[in-house]
């Protein structure tokens, strides 16, 4: 069927080309297609994939994001903290020609950049690691001695002339040229923008629309919903449409929990900033009379106020949890959900190789009467190995146990020839079996199986939606109608294997007629003969029990959210000791009469769910978000995609479909709940250590504004000079370096805690109050009792400030860490007790370093000042401690 002009187009000059591009290929015939890419049906050699892919290329777009060493040196100077210093340097040698200092700020600059390059690049080549691990790959087809080959090949060394086959969960790989189709539905959402699947198929398509709206054209990047298909490979890569147009294609990156604050932190930094900038230059210049010390002083200010390290204390952090979840067998593909991991309140997961072994085993097959049945297990077993695409697990179980009982010699030697793909709707699959007329027949083959030249649909799936098709029963050779005894019997015996913690599926049959269609449809999936049950188990996980009990006490509600029986998901979760009591699951049937506001209340009190559709699932997890809750979903199949998006932290496996992995943000290569609780655990100690230097330099920050407004209202000289306050900031955030490795005490890491802006807020009020008060008790001490009270004595003054507020910044550093004592009750890791140790060695021996040097901003300070100093020290600790204790009684929490 050829179809023409529907409408016309009139695309952007960036896209036409490229529409225009795939308009001629999907006006050309098949064999049109496969001449022009020198390929047969049945694909291309291994030497000839080999040549192709050095010439056209790995289909790989991620390489086209990857960078080298100089664009991370680059990009490690437009830190706007680094920006400012190089601004002062330039002033400072330009207009002050003070080329000491000038270096000196230089100096810093390359310093702050060293180690942001080298924490950007290296946490860059950590992640190109972990992205190694995971390992994505096509089914194709490849010219061999017997035949026509299926391979699979990495999704990267997919080559243009590659005959690839897609099935349900599959995201299609390269721009694809159907050869053959049956009820193939896709998603192009990322191309239209329109959320219902699209049906491909077939035949050439001579219309003027757009590339994702041609009909026998599926765009790489696609997500198949249903149905299966086969298609050539025409282009890959930056060659591909998406790579064509990729800067006209946005994918919306969903904005976590840690996003959110970590942005509006940022906003409310920068309008401080600039606010106290502008303050600091009017009061300084109008009192002082001197407009470019003031706006140096200023400018430095700016510097000082604002937490230089925050990028490079998120992204270590984040980073060192990649790298302990990567030895956890844990490929995390969205940094921020690290975080979000150890915020999570609701977990909700599947039954299947979560809480269970994740090795179904065939136990029963059984017909109406509850007998066993060959007759039942050969039909089972000819749906499962006559069908195309992954095969699932109850398909490798129905297989594994036929090559155990020697099943092919009966049933084996059939050709398919046709086959209605699974989807979610149906909740079953079919295939038609020919018989072309093999030896394997004999006289006493059971009726119902094919004769020669006759063929058979064999449908299996849910119970009761192969159940929904069938008129008739099958029991010991005789056939009969439906009655409802019949239905009650079936579904008791379903209700017994269920209550033992099976999970069954029902087989049906019928034999195609003559006056039947040539190519079957769901449609022609009525009036069937149910021949029985398959009932298969699989065991729970021996440290599911352990791992569903430690979920519970780190404050995080376990939900079964499942597509199987509700009396197997109750039993199963009753095994493995979820707190369900007497609970009965909430079905997808039950779902459906639901308003918003119900299933608001529902969610919170039950936390079993079955036999959910993938719409419904994400419904649950839609309700428990707006509920406030943070929630983390593990899934692996397509019916997952949409509550993996939809969660604020999504979890897969290595082995799930395409699109399920593609929805995730985090993939497991061992799918387990231990692995998850570890990693919610290491999720909080980021959150920790991160809120620590927000804290720390946040309330530091605003008490050193406080008392510069102050000293700089009633000094006659600037309170501290420029370079001072950047070596004093350089210093202080050298010191933080090592908060990524700093333990966090047990009692935070037992609740879950979400980002608050409002407890940052209190904070800085309090303790910035706090530091202000005692930089104002040093700045009294060295005016009144000291006589640094003269122009001539600004720089013991000012070298007494940076002395004192280097080491008090620093000292509380071990205060803010922890709520308990610091040393005596949460001793801090080795690495930060080092850096603390040489930043507050440096603070003092700077000022004796450098007093000698021409044009020095630093002097010697007497022993008096030092007697003084360690006075203001032990009572500044003494108030940090007692305050702690207030804080914590008003505010419930110190971190």
């Amino acid at each position: 069927m050829i179809l023409h002009n529907e409408k016309k187009l009139n695309p952007t000059t960036k896209t036409a080309g490229v529409e225009q591009e795939f308009q001629k290929i999907a006006g050309k015939e098949a064999s049109s297609v496969l001449q022009e890419l020198g390929c047969t049906a049945n694909g291309i050699s291994d030497e000839e994939r080999e040549e192709r892919l050095a010439k056209y290329g790995y289909n790989d777009l991620s390489a086209m994001q990857k960078h080298g060493v100089f664009y991370f040196l680059f990009h490690s100077f437009t830190d706007a903290f680094i920006i400012v210093l190089l601004v002062l340097a330039i002033v400072t040698f330009v207009v002050e020609r003070d080329i000491l200092s000038g270096v000196i700020i230089l100096a810093l600059a390359c310093m702050s950049a060293v180690i942001r390059f080298t924490q950007d690049y290296g946490s860059y080549l950590d992640m190109q690691k972990l992205k190694e691990m995971e390992h994505d790959t096509v089914r194709i087809r490849i010219p061999g001695k017997d035949g026509t080959e299926i391979r699979e090949v990495p999704v990267e060394e997919v080559v243009p002339g590659d005959i690839q086959l897609i099935g349900s969960g599959d995201i299609v790989c390269g721009d694809l040229y159907l050869l053959e189709s049956r009820d193939l539905f896709l998603s192009v959402s990322a191309f239209t923008g329109e959320s219902i699947p699209v049906e491909k198929y077939t035949g050439v398509d001579q219309r003027i629309v757009n590339a994702a709206e041609l009909n026998n054209i599926c765009l790489g990047g696609s997500t198949v919903n249903s149905g299966t298909g086969v298609g050539i490979v025409v282009r890959t890569g930056k060659n591909s449409y998406l790579g064509k147009i990729s800067s006209t294609i946005h994918t919306q990156k969903k904005e976590t929990d840690f996003d959110k604050s970590l942005s509006k932190i940022t906003k409310i930094l920068i309008s401080y900033m600039i606010v106290v900038v502008l303050f600091v230059l009017l009061i300084n210049g109008l009192v002082k009379k001197n407009w470019l010390e003031a706006f140096l002083f200023s400018i430095s200010v700016a510097v000082g106020i604002t937490p230089g390290m925050l990028p490079m204390i998120v992204n270590g952090t984040l980073a060192k949890g990649a790298k302990f979840l990567a030895k956890k067998k844990t490929i995390v593909k969205n940094m921020s959900a690290i975080q979000n991991l150890g915020a999570i309140d609701v977990l909700c997961t599947d039954k299947t190789g979560t809480l269970t072994m994740d090795n179904v085993v065939l136990q029963k097959y059984i017909n109406v009467n509850g007998e066993d049945s060959y007759v039942v297990l050969n039909y089972a077993w000819m749906n499962a190995y006559y069908s195309t695409g992954v095969k699932n697990l109850i398909d490798r179980a129905i297989l594994s146990y036929g090559a155990e009982s020697d099943v092919q010699k009966y049933a084996g030697g059939y050709v398919k020839s046709d086959e209605i793909p699974y989807d979610f709707e149906r909740r079953r699959m079919s295939v038609v079996i020919s018989n072309p007329g093999g030896e394997h027949l004999g006289e006493e083959t059971e009726e119902i199986l094919p004769k020669p030249q006759d063929e058979v649909l064999i449908t299996k799936g849910a119970l009761e939606s192969v159940l929904a098709c069938c008129s008739r029963i099958r029991v010991k050779k005789e056939y009969k109608d439906i009655q409802e005894e019949d239905l009650q019997k079936i579904n008791a015996l379903s209700e017994k294997l269920n209550h033992e913690g099976m999970h069954v599926i029902g087989v049906a049959a019928k034999r195609k007629n003559a006056g039947d269609t040539a190519v079957f449809h769901a449609e022609d999936e009525t009036d069937m003969t149910f021949l029985g049950i398959i009932a298969f188990l699989d065991p729970p996980k021996p440290d599911a029990k352990e791992a569903i009990h430690g979920l519970y006490d780190a404050g995080v509600q376990v939900k079964v959210i499942s597509g199987d029986a509700p009396v197997v998901v109750e039993h199963v979760c009753k095994l493995v000791g979820m707190k369900v009591g007497e609970q009965n699951a909430v079905t997808g049937s039950d779902l459906e009469k639901m308003s918003e506001k119900e299933l608001s209340s529902v969610v919170e009190k039950k936390d079993i769910f079955a036999r959910l559709s993938p719409m419904q699932k994400q419904r649950v997890v839609d309700a428990l978000r707006k509920n406030g809750h943070v929630v983390g979903y593990m899934g692996d199949g397509v019916n997952d995609a949409p509550s993996l998006h939809d969660a604020d932290v999504g979890i897969s496996v290595d082995n799930a479909t395409d699109v399920a992995k593609a929805s995730a943000d985090i993939i497991l290569l061992e799918k387990s709940l231990t692995v998850i609780l570890n990693g919610i655990y290491e999720g909080r100690r980021i959150y920790g250590n991160i809120l620590k230097y927000m804290k720390m330099a946040l309330s530091g920050n605003f008490g050193n504004v406080f008392s510069v407004l102050i000293a700089s209202i009633f000094l006659p000289f600037l309170p501290m000079l420029p370079l001072q306050i950047l070596i004093q900031n350089l210093i202080y955030d050298f010191t933080q370096i090592a908060i990524p490795w700093d333990n966090v005490d047990e009692e935070f890491l037992q609740k879950p805690h979400k980002w608050n802006s409002a407890s940052l807020v209190s904070f800085m009020n309090v303790m910035g109050g706090v530091s202000s008060v005692f930089d104002v008790m040093t700045f009294l001490v060295l005016w009144f009792l000291l006589g640094y009270n003269s122009l001539s004595m600004q720089n013991y003054f000012q070298t007494g400030w940076f002395v004192e507020g280097l080491i008090s910044q620093i000292l509380i550093v071990q205060f803010i860490r922890t709520s308990k004592r610091p040393i005596l009750d949460s001793k801090c890791d080795s690495r930060l007790a080092l850096a603390s140790a040489l930043g507050i060695f440096a603070a003092i021996s700077i000022p004796y370093l450098f007093h000698n040097l021409d044009n020095t901003v630093f002097t010697e300070m007497p022993m008096a000042y030092f007697v003084y100093l360690l006075l203001i020290l032990a009572l500044y600790s003494f108030t940090i401690e007692t305050v702690k204790k207030l804080y914590i009684k008003k505010y419930g929490a110190w971190l």
